[in-house]
Parts: C-alpha cells; sequence; structure tokens
C-alpha cells in the first residue's frame, strides 16, 4: 500500500523543502520543471533558489583570484564561490548534461558535504547519453511529471520539529537493504537514502514511526529509477522442503521471542515495478536491464574541454575571465592610449589596467573525431576485396594521423569480432594491426555491430565525436554464440543496427562485394547510414568519401 493522496513528484518536493541538504536533490525533466520548481517555493518560500547554466565557470563555484580588483587594489583579492557560502544553497541547475565534468565534480563534493540542494534539470531524449554518474547517484528523486504546490510552510516546518524523533525498525532497513539487492543497486548510498526519505515520509504524515507505506513509498521514489534487473518470479513446481516436527516447533517458539518483524520485500518490489515505464519494465522482466546509468532520463553527452583549447581567430571585450584566455598584448595595446589620463587621475607612475581594457582571445574549437573501422575479414570477403579495403584503410589512417584525429579497428570473421586497436593517435600501431590481420571464416556481424558500438558509446561518453565505417558485403551467417544458423544471424545483425541508429550514431556501410546486392544495402537501412556500394573501386576510390565525411565532422 502506497498513499495516493499525491503523486511521488508532489511527495519529492516536500521531501526536499523538509530535508533538502541532507537529501541532495532531484534530477527533474524540463517538463516538470515549472510545477515542480513552484511546488518547492511553496513549501520553503525562505529559501532562495539560485539558478546556474551549464556553461558556469569551475572558478564560479569554488571561488578565483579577482585578477581586476588584484591589479587594482596591489594585493590578493579573492572572489568567493557559490559552493564556499555558509548559508544554505538551492541550486537550479538547466541543461544538466552538458556541466563540465570538473564542475560535477564540484558539485558532487558540495553534495557529500551536505551544504547545497540540487535541482538538476534535464531533456528526456532517449537517443543522449546520460547525466554525469557522480551527481546522479547523490539525487534520490528523479522527477517526470508534474508536481502540486500542496505542502504549506507551516506543513513543513511541523514536520520538521517532528522529524529529530521519528524512528524505524530495524527490520524494515533490512527489508530496504534486501529490496536494493533485488533490483541489482549496486551504490550502497541508495538504501541510505531510501531509509532517511522513508523516516521524512512519515514525518510528514505526522507519525513518529515509519510504517509500511512509508517504506514502501521510500522504495518507489528512490528505487524505481536505478532498478537494474527484477527479482525472478518463485517456482511453483519445486516443493518446498518441510522441516522435522521438532526443528518447526524450535523455529515456532524462536519467532515468538522476537518481536514482530515486517516481512514485505514482495510488497515492495511490486511497488517499485507499478512506478516503472512500460518500456523499461519489460527490459528488466526480459532480464536485459538497463543500459547506461541506470536513469530513465538521458541527455546530451558533456561537452568536454575548458574554452581555452583551440585556434586563436581574434579577440574581444571580456565580460567574464572565468575559463578564458587573457590575450595580454590586447589588452596592453587598449590600455595604453589612456596612461596619460590615468597618471595624472591616479597619481601613479605604474601602467594601469583597468576592467574593461581586458581582452580574451577568440577560439575556435575542433571536434575531435574518432574513426572506428569494422573490416570483414570472412572468407566471402577475404579471397575478393580484402586486399582494397587495408589499403583503404591505410589510406584514411595516414589522413587521420595528420588531422590529429583518433582511429579504431574491429576485425570480423570465423565465429568472432576482435578489437584489434582501441581508439588510438598512432599510425604505426594502425598499420601493424592491419598487416596482422587474418582471413577467412564465416561473418559474425551481429558480434562486430556489438563491439564498434561499445567503442562508439566510449568516445561520445568522452567528448568525442565518433563514425562507424562497416566495410562488409553484409552476408552475416554466424550468431554471437558462434553458431552458423544464416536466419538467427540476421536477426541478431538487424537488431544491433537498430539499436546503434538509436543512438543516433554516425555510420557508413561500404559493399565491398564484387556484386553488390541487397544485404549491406539492408544493413545501412537499418544502421540509418550511408551505403556506398564499391564493387570495382580501388583503395583510395574507396577512402575518398571516407574522408569526406571524417573532414565534415571536424569542422
Amino acid at each position: 500500500m502506497t498513499d495516493t493522496r499525491h503523486n511521488d513528484a508532489t511527495w519529492a518536493a516536500g521531501l526536499l523543502a523538509l530535508c533538502g541538504e541532507e537529501m541532495g536533490g532531484a534530477l527533474i525533466s524540463e517538463e516538470a520543471e515549472e510545477s515542480f520548481v513552484a511546488a518547492y517555493k511553496a513549501a520553503a518560500p525562505d529559501q532562495p533558489v539560485h539558478a546556474v547554466p551549464a556553461s558556469v565557470a569551475i572558478e564560479a563555484l569554488n571561488g578565483a583570484l579577482d585578477l581586476a580588483e588584484t591589479l587594482a587594489m596591489g594585493r590578493p583579492i579573492h572572489s568567493p564561490g557559490l559552493l564556499n557560502r555558509e548559508e544554505p544553497l538551492t541550486l537550479l541547475l538547466r541543461r544538466a548534461e552538458r556541466l563540465d565534468p570538473s564542475c560535477a565534480a564540484a558539485i558532487a563534493d558540495a553534495l557529500d558535504r551536505r551544504s547545497i540542494l540540487l535541482l538538476a534539470i534535464t531533456t528526456t531524449r532517449e537517443d543522449d547519453e546520460p547525466v554525469a554518474q557522480r551527481l546522479m547517484d547523490r539525487l534520490p528523486f528523479c522527477v517526470v511529471e508534474r508536481a502540486e504546490a500542496v505542502w504549506t510552510p507551516d506543513a513543513i516546518y511541523a514536520a520538521r520539529n517532528l522529524l529529530a524523533g521519528v524512528t524505524i525498525a530495524p527490520a524494515w532497513i533490512d527489508e530496504l537493504v534486501n529490496v536494493a539487492m533485488m533490483l541489482a543497486i549496486a551504490a550502497p548510498r541508495a538504501a541510505i537514502q531510501a531509509v532517511e526519505v522513508a523516516r521524512a515520509l512519515a514525518a510528514l504524515r505526522g507519525a513518529a514511526v515509519v510504517g509500511e507505506d512509508d517504506v514502501t513509498q521510500a522504495a518507489r521514489l528512490v528505487y524505481a529509477p536505478r532498478a537494474q534487473q527484477l527479482p525472478p518470479p518463485p517456482d511453483e513446481d519445486q516443493e518446498t522442503e518441510q522441516p522435522p516436527p521438532q526443528d518447526r516447533q524450535s523455529q515456532a517458539e524462536a519467532v515468538q521471542s522476537l518481536p514482530e518483524q515486517p516481512e514485505n520485500a514482495e510488497i515492495i518490489v511490486e511497488a517499485v515495478k507499478a512506478s516503472l515505464p512500460e518500456h523499461i519494465l519489460a527490459d528488466l522482466v526480459s532480464g536485459q536491464g538497463r543500459k547506461g546509468a541506470g536513469r530513465n532520463m538521458k541527455v546530451n553527452a558533456p561537452r568536454k574541454g575548458n574554452g581555452q583549447r583551440g585556434r586563436k581567430t581574434g579577440q574581444r571585450r571580456a565580460t567574464s575571465l572565468a575559463r578564458q584566455r587573457l590575450d595580454v598584448l590586447a589588452t596592453l595595446r587598449t590600455a595604453a592610449p589612456w596612461q596619460p589620463v590615468r597618471r595624472k587621475l591616479y597619481g601613479s607612475d605604474r601602467v594601469t589596467v583597468l576592467r574593461d581594457d581586458f581582452r580574451v582571445a577568440r577560439i575556435k574549437q575542433r571536434n575531435e573525431a574518432t574513426a572506428i573501422f569494422a573490416v570483414d575479414a570472412s572468407g566471402s570477403t577475404a579471397f575478393q576485396r580484402l586486399a582494397e579495403a587495408k589499403g583503404a584503410v591505410e589510406s584514411v589512417l595516414a589522413e587521420c594521423y595528420v588531422r590529429r584525429d583518433k582511429v579504431a579497428l574491429v576485425s570480423f570473421r570465423s565465429k568472432t569480432a576482435d578489437v584489434l586497436l582501441p581508439p588510438t593517435r598512432s599510425l604505426e600501431r594502425a598499420k601493424r594491426a592491419l598487416t596482422s590481420m587474418p582471413g577467412g571464416g564465416g561473418t559474425p556481424l551481429a558480434s562486430a555491430l556489438d563491439q564498434v558500438f561499445a567503442l562508439a558509446l566510449q568516445v561520445k561518453r568522452g567528448g568525442g565525436t565518433p563514425t562507424i565505417i562497416m566495410l562488409t558485403d553484409g552476408r552475416a551467417n554466424v550468431t554471437r554464440e558462434g553458431e552458423g544458423n544464416k536466419v538467427k544471424a540476421l536477426e541478431e545483425t538487424m537488431a544491433s543496427a537498430r539499436l546503434l541508429a538509436a543512438e543516433g550514431i554516425d555510420a557508413m556501410v561500404i559493399d565491398v562485394s564484387p556484386e553488390p546486392k541487397h544485404h549491406a544495402r539492408a544493413l545501412a537501412d537499418a544502421m540509418r547510414a550511408r551505403y556506398l556500394p564499391m564493387p570495382r573501386a580501388g583503395a583510395h576510390d574507396i577512402a575518398r568519401p571516407v574522408n569526406q565525411a571524417l573532414r565534415a565532422l571536424t569542422q
């Protein structure tokens, strides 16, 4: 049983208003932002909310040397950061998926110190990367529905006075820990959060002792966004072994001597399942689990870099020196004409530089591309076009080396697909991997797609832009288990191709068959990739469109 007076978003707003710094905060979808923030402010009107953009500089969070004031005063002047304030702080972080990793680490540290409450707003697109894991682990709530402003400051004040005395039975703690393990939630932080949420829920309901509704509701709020699997159903055919009569009597006496203990793990699990979206529940039931960080909100990959790397294209007036490259010469040129006036004004012979004189460099940052080659070395290709494929790959590798792009190489043949070369800039390593690539055997195309998909996700998490280049005839005939079953192999290949397409990864399928048919084209369609039939092209002809695509990515 759970309390149905309010939805989970409304309960989360009340809980954060009650003890937000102790709980950490919430991950909120864009659609739910307005209603949730309004509900939170209605419950905690005295708690100011500071809006922080995803582009916030690490100096603004942790504080830094104020260069302008330091030059004006002649001594070091430090500006305080948002996270160094003594009073409680609520941060409203929009587009949390774009937060720089260093800023995410600083905010995570503040959450560990329980000095801030974080409301992280993010998008809900399924084809993007998740928010920084270190933040998600510290936010107990995931809000995707509208909240209602039902909590008043008086209700929160009364619950706060009651919270310190709320008790929870050890048996309920054991139940919450057991359910976390049943749902394959590895982080111990989740069970701790669930216990604290259960106590706070009891306080909001005006109870001094945590009850079943509180525990079940806490599990729904905290565990549902993190669940990685569902416990297997009990085997009804298996007969339960009955203990001997004397053992049953001793067990009954032992149970009677113990205080009443709740055994509601199955009820709690059912409550968690009821709050899961249908597609997530289907994945858990099938045993596939969740991909990525386990949240039902995925967002754009975080932007790497600090704004100071790249090619200088000019200069501009500095609105802030945080994460910017100071153009010293341009700053001095701007200040120079004013020196006679400033000498008279300030009575000093020193060069006087004011805040308005600062100029920062305009930087054009270059996207780092990673070309992931998947070369079909099976028997259907090895004796026909493998030599041209190797030559094309080597040609593309040489141009990638000039542009300082990374390359990776996957070879698939016989029963497996192997990563011969992880993402690297070393041309010599790439050439050695190509030279040692054997040929012959079946075509495990599904395994190859799985390997390149994993590499592409790794590149995206690192802030790079992956491009997959498949050189194959598309004739899958080996399953993931290494069996020679063409029908099953084709089904697995199409499933992997559609999964890759759902991630929105740029891809290209080059049909190296001497007589192109529908196999490679069908593969390209499933991957949403460009299809290039090259039945009689040489190595340089194959390499030309690949180089053009990679150059376009780095512009």
